[in-house]
């Protein structure tokens, strides 16, 4: 859970009373890192707002994962649940289950979770151009090429959200450019998915400088607790 995870926790306003994080530790003989200092601003904040908190190392998280099955993404940069939303569903868990060391055995775990299918969003910035007048030729008269930008000239903003219909087909998008007649809708990656004539282009939601897929998760346990 990072700082930016309780900003997002603490506007929508959940009713939790207990929150788990798992703590950094620096690498080697040093005892500093950034990340560490965020990391106590936020254990502070949590604790004054009257949340109980519960510490856990990555090594807990990392056995709990394993004995559920539940798949880890190499890749961090992949935008997919197993390499962002894993790890909170372990810290989650470590409340509902507890590795219990037996005398003479190796040791079990006692508790019992389900995980189920759940929404799963990922959320980026549009990568809208800025206006670069300087690097057009201008043409005749002194004019430049209209470059970058986020206004159109049919009344939409790039980033807006909207409905745009062609040969019948109903599309949902956002703007991401446009012609003097027609307006280019993009889906959450910026891939274009056509032009659309200006007219056939309805306005669903004005740009919130954000943009976002949403799908539902497909984690699931092969182990331990299904």
């Amino acid at each position: 859970m990072t700082t930016s995870d309780y900003i997002l926790i603490e506007t929508l306003q959940y009713p939790f009373t207990n929150t788990v994080v798992e703590v950094i530790k620096a690498r080697g003989d040093k005892g500093f890192s950034p990340a560490m200092v965020g990391q106590y601003w936020q254990l502070d904040r949590l604790e004054q707002e009257g949340y109980t908190v519960h510490i856990q190392e990555g090594w807990h998280t990392s056995n709990l994962r394993k004995y559920l099955g539940l798949p880890k993404a190499k890749n961090k940069a992949e935008e997919s649940p197993a390499a962002h939303a894993v790890d909170g569903i372990c810290l989650a868990t470590s409340r509902f289950m507890r590795y219990r060391q037996i005398k003479g055995r190796s040791g079990t775990w006692l508790g019992f979770i389900e995980v189920t299918p759940c929404q799963f969003a990922v959320i980026s910035r549009p990568p809208v151009c800025r206006r670069q007048l300087h690097l057009m030729i201008p043409s005749k008269g002194g004019k430049r090429r209209r470059y970058g930008g986020t206004v159109t000239c049919h009344g939409f903003r790039k980033g807006d959200y909207v409905k745009a219909i062609k040969a019948g087909i109903t599309y949902y998008g956002y703007v991401s450019g446009d012609t003097k007649t027609q307006v280019s809708v993009s889906d959450s990656n910026w891939k274009r998915l056509g032009q659309f004539t200006a007219k056939k282009v309805q306005l669903l939601q004005r740009n919130t400088g954000l943009v976002s897929t949403v799908g539902l998760s497909n984690l699931t346990a092969s182990s331990g607790a299904v």
